[in-house]
Formats: structure tokens, C-alpha cells, sequence
């Protein structure tokens, strides 16, 4: 596309257009493919008057990519050559292969992408769900797009839910031996129950809270009255945490804890309090950040101890050292905007050569729809609930099928399901999981992309489809449907920079969906296994351009595709 867009750019040039720069695309399909807005260029004449003499004015050669150009009220379109744009677009996905769609502008810089950041002791909830899909997915465009990526999981390991915990575990003491015998899955559960027990008894019991204040305090000395319980839970969480970042097809380079710089984050904020940076103020030290138009926050408390901000001050400093990174995104729900908006303010005081480097990339909450689903949890809908339970749907819906290996097909299928359902709303818009529209296999859902793919695959099949054949378009009258999956084929590699650039899967799961559209529409309009061979082979070779396509954007979101539903 870009070869045909440079060419309307010397066109309107030679037209007399100084410096054109958009092109958008028309609302119909009868009004051209490309659309040139006259408004900035009137300079007070009628913008219809003057696109339709700028129009005039435009000759296109006989071996143009243009077929024609007409003004439409004040916008200027253009019509392509669709024997051109086949050609173009056959011959740009062939010499790319499989690399069509990718990009280079990160130029090989290193990128650190923080997410996920589940608290052990506590339930994996569908909030960190959204959080992973997304991490590992922004991972991957920004992969495409030519960056090194480290994947980090930064997790929260002290702190007051742990003494929560340990609390509750203490009174259910023979509960806690016989579980330690149980699978990983009552384990958890087990710990579920603890935290339960524990947050109760703090809100309601004196004594109890006095306990758990000091269980907060055994913790971060590593007391031996809790240094056991402790260690033998948090394996637990750590280990069931990686049962769902591999069902899930994500694996972290790094993991980061809080207990691993908590120590070197007082030392920090400690070593700037002479430099003016950090202030003391009723027993605990401050970052007074209504003097850079933000709000003042604690980084060390009374007792000593560093806050989730006095944390970061060493995590960031950790983080530079091991990774030389470009930059560090940090995806997090949006509540923590202006979290970090006072961190990477502090952080820019501390170590200047930071500055510039740290960005916090923010997500909408997620939801149940009201009416469709409840957890048995009561409070809190597990990450692991909502995959089993897609799963189970999923596999009711393929009891009679005669797919091989069913049982990978399936787990394909119900990831694939909840992916994109978590994946296709914007990014920093909230989201509504509804669990009968997530598995359906005909409107905007992941097995319904799926479903295209295998009936492509099952058509290539049956066309004993070769990529060595070699195809012509230069003499085939090419259908309207068909020229309209060519116009989107040629726009998939803007649509993955512009993803990668705005942190926003969505764009490239919004393409897809118009992409399998467009193919139903061109299924029902063209004959593809064609009694003349030439057409054959053009069809073929385009509905599997359209394959190639939808098979690299699906893993852009984490999907994998199947062979037969």
C-alpha cells in the first residue's frame, strides 16, 4: 500500500497540492479507496469547488496504479487498479513470507514489559487474567515491530496480606498438615481460605490484629516463628501461578519480588533525604510531589519500613542494571496512574538517567456480564475459574465432534475464547466478559476466527493448494468482494505498527474481525474451487494470503488456530 499511496502523493503534487498528507479511507466502497480531505488546502474557496477542480486537474499514465479520480463534496478519492493491487499485494506477502505484517521501527532497542504482578497468598483473580492476556500480547507486537523484550513479573511477597495469611493458617494448624500432602489446586484453595480467616479476624478482633501487625513485622525480618509457614506458602502461590502463566503461553525472563528490594529502597530514599529529594515528616519520609503539580506520598512509614513506592525506587534501579533497557512499561490497572505519576517524579530526581524511560501503560477493569455467570467463590472470580469454565463449555459444544486430539483442540479453542474476548475491547476501556458470546462461533469471538481459519485450511485442501504455483491477475476480472480483502490485506502492516505504537491489541483483533467478514462475504459471492484453472489458483492464492494474515494476527493476541472444528 505504501508504493500506491506514494504515488497519490506525486499525483496531488504535480497537481499543484504542497506537502498532502492524509489519506483517510471513504465511508463506501462506491466512493473509491482512498480518500484525499481538501479543507487545509481551500484556504477559503468552497472545499467542494475545489476538490472537484483538483480532481480535474489529476492525470493518471496508462501503467498508473489509479483507475480513476473523482471528488466526492470536499474529499478527492481514488480508485485502484485491482488488477494492480493483486499483483502488489501478491507479490509484497510472497517475497515477505512470513515476516508480512512485521515492522522495524524499535530498531533492536531493549524494552522491559512489567506485568501480571499477582500477590502470593491471595487469589488469582480476572483482573490479573486481563492484565496477562494484555502484557503478553503488547510483548508480541512489540516483538513484531522489532524490539528485544524482556518479559518481567514484578509480585508483591510481604506486606499485610501475608500476615493475613499466616494468621489464618495458625488457626487452622491441623488443616495446614493435612493439605500439605493435597495437589497444588487444594493448596491454594486452602490459602484462600486462610487469607479469609485472617482479614476477618483483623477487622473484628483487637488481639488478633495485634498478631497480624506482628506477623507484618516477622515477615520482613524473617523471624523463625513464621520463616518456615512463610516460605512454604509462598512456593505454593509460585507455583501455581506458573500452572496459569503456561496455560495461558506466557513465561517471564525475570521474576521480581518486593522481599528482594525492600531493603535497598529505604537505603535509597535514606541517601537522598540530604539531596532535598525526600523530606521527613511526622516519623516517616515523604516525596513532596505537590511541588512538581502532584500529591505528596510516603516512601518510608513510621516503623522504618519502605512503601510500595519506596520499593520501586530499588526495583527501577534493579530493573537498569540487569537489562539496559530503552524502556520499562508497566501495565497495571488504571487506579495506579497517579501512583506513578509520583514514582517516575521521584525516580527522575534520583537517577537522572532514567528519566524518560519509565511508562506506565494502563487498562480498564473487567467484568462479568450481570445474568450470565457467577463464581463459586462468592466475592472474588478466579482467573482459573473463568478458564475452566469457557473450557467445559467448549468441550460440551465438541462432544460429538471427530476432531484429532480433541483435548488440544479444545484448550485451543477455550484460549482462544477468552483471549479475545478480553483482548478486543480497547485497552483502557472497561470490559464486560460475557461467557455465551466468548464461545460463540459466529459473531466477534475468538472461536469464530478460528472457524474461518480451518474452513480456509479445509478449502486449500481441497484445492490441493501449492505455494509454488505460480499466479497471474493480470487478465482476471477481479469481483468487488474480492478487491475489498486485497484493500485489507494491503492495510495489515499498518494496523500492527499502529497497535505496537498505541499499547492496543484491540486494533489488530477489530481487523481480524472485518478481515473473516469480508471473507464470508467474498465465500458466498465467488466460487473458489473453479472449474477454470486460472481463477483457481488466484482464489486460492488469496484466500491463503488471507490464512497467513489471520494466522499471524491471532498469535499477535496469543491465539493459536486449529485445523478442524
Amino acid at each position: 500500500m505504501e508504493k500506491i499511496n506514494k504515488e497519490i502523493i506525486k499525483l496531488l503534487k504535480d497537481a499543484g497540492i504542497k506537502d498532502p498528507k492524509s489519506l483517510n479511507t471513504p465511508p463506501k466502497p462506491e466512493m473509491g479507496d482512498l480518500a484525499f480531505p481538501v479543507f487545509d488546502y481551500a484556504k477559503g474557496k468552497n472545499p467542494a469547488e475545489f476538490a472537484k477542480k483538483l480532481a480535474d486537474k489529476i492525470s493518471t499514465g496508462k501503467d498508473s496504479s489509479i483507475s480513476e479520480v473523482r471528488a466526492f463534496g470536499p474529499y478527492v478519492n481514488f480508485y485502484i487498479n485491482s488488477s494492480v493491487l493483486a499483483d502488489l499485494v501478491f507479490k509484497t506477502m510472497k517475497k515477505e513470507g512470513k515476516k508480512y505484517g512485521s515492522n522495524k521501527a524499535g530498531n533492536k532497542k531493549n524494552i522491559v514489559v512489567e506485568f501480571a504482578h499477582p500477590n502470593t497468598h491471595k487469589a488469582f483473580h480476572i483482573g490479573h487474567l486481563r492484565n496477562i492476556l494484555t502484557g503478553e500480547s503488547i510483548s508480541r507486537l512489540l516483538e513484531n515491530g522489532g524490539y528485544n523484550v524482556t518479559r518481567v513479573n514484578y509480585q508483591g511477597d510481604v506486606g499485610m496480606h501475608i500476615a493475613k495469611a499466616l494468621y489464618g493458617i495458625e488457626q487452622m494448624k491441623d488443616e495446614y498438615k493435612k493439605v500439605q500432602k493435597k495437589d497444588i489446586h487444594e493448596k491454594i484453595a486452602f490459602l484462600g481460605k486462610a487469607y479469609s480467616e485472617g482479614s476477618t479476624a483483623f477487622e473484628k478482633n483487637e488481639k488478633a490484629k495485634e498478631q497480624i501487625i506482628k506477623n507484618n513485622e516477622y515477615i520482613y525480618t524473617k523471624d523463625s516463628s513464621v520463616e518456615e509457614v512463610y516460605e512454604t506458602t509462598r512456593a505454593w502461590s509460585l507455583e501455581y501461578f506458573d500452572l496459569i502463566y503456561r496455560r495461558v503461553g506466557t513465561k517471564f525472563e525475570r521474576l521480581y519480588f518486593e522481599s528482594e528490594v525492600f531493603t535497598r529502597g529505604v537505603e535509597i530514599v535514606n541517601e537522598n533525604i540530604k539531596k532535598g529529594i525526600f523530606k521527613k515528616s511526622d516519623g516517616a519520609i515523604i516525596f513532596e510531589g505537590s511541588k512538581h503539580g502532584l500529591h505528596d506520598r510516603v516512601f518510608i512509614n513510621s516503623k522504618g519500613y519502605a512503601t510500595y513506592e519506596g520499593k520501586e525506587m530499588a526495583l527501577a534501579e534493579l530493573q537498569v542494571k540487569e537489562h539496559a533497557p530503552n524502556k520499562i512499561i508497566h501495565i497495571t490497572g488504571r487506579e495506579q496512574k497517579e501512583y506513578f505519576s509520583v514514582v517516575f517524579k521521584a525516580l527522575e530526581k534520583i537517577f537522572p538517567n532514567i528519566k524518560g524511560k519509565e511508562e506506565h501503560m494502563w487498562y480498564g477493569w473487567v467484568s462479568l456480564k450481570k445474568g450470565k455467570m457467577s463464581s463459586r467463590t462468592g466475592k472474588v472470580v478466579l482467573g482459573e475459574w473463568l478458564l475452566d469454565e469457557v473450557k467445559k463449555m467448549i468441550e460440551e459444544k465438541m462432544k460429538d465432534s471427530d476432531v484429532k486430539d480433541k483435548e488440544s483442540a479444545v484448550e485451543k479453542i477455550s484460549g482462544g475464547a477468552v483471549k479475545y474476548s478480553m483482548l478486543k475491547t480497547g485497552v483502557q476501556n472497561d470490559s464486560s466478559f460475557d461467557i455465551n458470546e466468548s464461545i460463540s462461533t459466529s459473531g466477534n469471538s475468538g472461536p469464530y476466527l478460528q472457524y474461518i481459519c480451518a474452513r480456509i485450511k479445509s478449502i486449500l485442501r481441497k484445492g490441493e493448494y501449492k505455494e509454488s504455483t505460480k499466479v497471474g491477475v493480470k487478465d482476471i476480472e477481479i469481483h468487488h468482494a474480492e478487491k475489498n480483502i486485497l484493500l485489507l490485506l494491503a492495510k495489515y502492516p499498518d494496523v500492527t505498527k499502529s497497535a505496537m505504537l498505541e499499547y492496543d491489541p484491540s486494533k489488530v483483533a477489530q481487523y481480524l474481525f472485518n478481515m473473516a467478514q469480508l471473507f464470508n462475504v467474498f465465500y458466498e459471492s465467488c466460487v473458489v474451487l473453479d472449474n477454470d484453472t486460472e481463477i483457481k489458483n488466484y482464489r486460492l492464492q488469496l484466500i491463503s494470503n488471507v490464512l497467513a494474515v489471520m494466522e499471524h494476527g491471532l498469535g499477535l493476541l496469543g491465539i493459536e488456530t486449529v485445523e478442524k472444528m
